[in-house]
């Protein structure tokens, strides 16, 4: 999720405080945040003005429907939240914000007062929500204790987690306030990616233990996370999320084979970024040398089985490897179970194996002729 995006849905939490009670709160801003924002394109804040245009204050009971899509049961409630959304945007207009950045600028600098003397003409929502939201972070607080919740598995006391949070800032010299504005930061992407680490550490070992079954012959298999930087001991399941899975799987090297006899000696899978569509690259990477014509042959194979283009490099005079990329569907833990986990992993390791199947195949017919 983009930091634009972030910005919509931070603006989108503003607006629905007028919702009681939180749960159904929640539940209307996890529907914006899953459902209408790729719906809608709600990327950014210039996309969102551009659909409140569309859409007129004549038309906030229809607009309602599209943004909250049901999830508030009181049909005025819905109205309000909308008009409190064009409000807040109007507003923040006339502030200079425009962007992610503006808007980070302006929010960490305002103060109630300056906000009180500049929305006079406002409505008086509109008064409230931006003084909830910057009065000592209290719009954040909900983000914290869902936080907490997730990372803890229980439910602390308010008072507990919020001590901690104090306790935290003032080791990494930040008010309170900044380092729970930056945990519910966090936290509503995360919530808005509808993710669960867990399925996703199911998928990761399912994938392993069906090529593991496939490949045989494999002398060394690894699955790692690339790009984590937390110092602190997290599980994989949680290291999944905040960084680059990756399977690699060692397959025996053509001892006393002829220098030029060619060999596929690794198949690694990894997933690009972390976002809703399961972006994966493969590479297979092999010894002996890949000469021009045969490179074409297999790109056109590859076509024929209607797989993804091939990449080639070309590592050393007898080193080589191939990439191919693909956005295996999307990631919606909250309508899956175990099964369909286990289903779609498997899936994923039998398409895998067709690239493996289909170049070592034609790797043997060039080397044996």
């Amino acid at each position: 999720m983009e930091l634009q995006s972030a910005m919509v849905l931070e603006l989108v939490d503003a607006a629905l405080q007028v919702i009681e009670p939180l749960s159904q709160r929640t539940a209307a801003w996890q529907v914006f945040a899953r459902c209408a924002v790729p719906q809608l394109g709600l990327g950014s804040l210039a996309r969102l003005v551009v659909l409140l245009q569309q859409y007129g204050p004549d038309d906030d009971a229809e607009l309602a429907v599209l943004l909250w899509q049901g999830e508030i049961t009181q049909p005025a409630s819905t109205i309000k939240a909308v008009q409190r959304l064009r409000s807040l945007v109007t507003f923040l207009q006339g502030q200079g914000v425009t962007d992610a950045a503006s808007w980070l600028q302006w929010r960490d600098t305002a103060d109630a007062q300056a906000v009180l003397q500049g929305a006079q003409h406002q409505p008086p929502d509109t008064i409230n929500a931006l003084l909830w939201h910057l009065d000592s972070g209290r719009c954040d607080v909900p983000w914290v204790l869902m936080f907490a919740r997730r990372g803890l598995s229980q439910a602390p006391a308010h008072g507990h987690i919020m001590l901690a949070v104090q306790e935290m800032a003032e080791a990494m010299d930040l008010s309170a306030k900044a380092l729970a504005r930056r945990i519910a930061w966090h936290e509503r992407l995360f919530q808005a990616l509808d993710d669960m680490p867990e399925f996703r550490l199911a998928w990761w070992r399912c994938v392993k233990r069906t090529l593991q079954a496939q490949l045989t012959n494999a002398t060394w298999v690894k699955l790692q996370v690339q790009g984590v930087t937390e110092p602190l001991p997290l599980s994989l399941a949680v290291h999944l999320r905040q960084g680059q899975p990756m399977l690699t799987i060692q397959l025996p090297r053509a001892f006393g084979a002829a220098p030029a006899w060619r060999n596929l000696t690794i198949v690694q899978l990894r997933q690009e970024d972390w976002g809703a569509g399961l972006g994966l690259r493969l590479l297979l990477q092999g010894e002996g040398v890949l000469p021009a014509q045969l490179q074409l042959e297999i790109a056109k194979r590859w076509k024929v089985a209607q797989l993804q283009p091939p990449v080639f490099e070309r590592l050393s005079a007898k080193q080589w490897e191939i990439s191919s990329c693909w956005c295996d569907g999307l990631w919606k833990p909250s309508s899956m179970n175990p099964d369909d986990v286990t289903v779609w992993a498997t899936d994923t390791a039998l398409q895998v194996m067709e690239y493996v199947q289909l170049l070592k195949g034609m790797l043997r017919g060039e080397g044996a002729g």
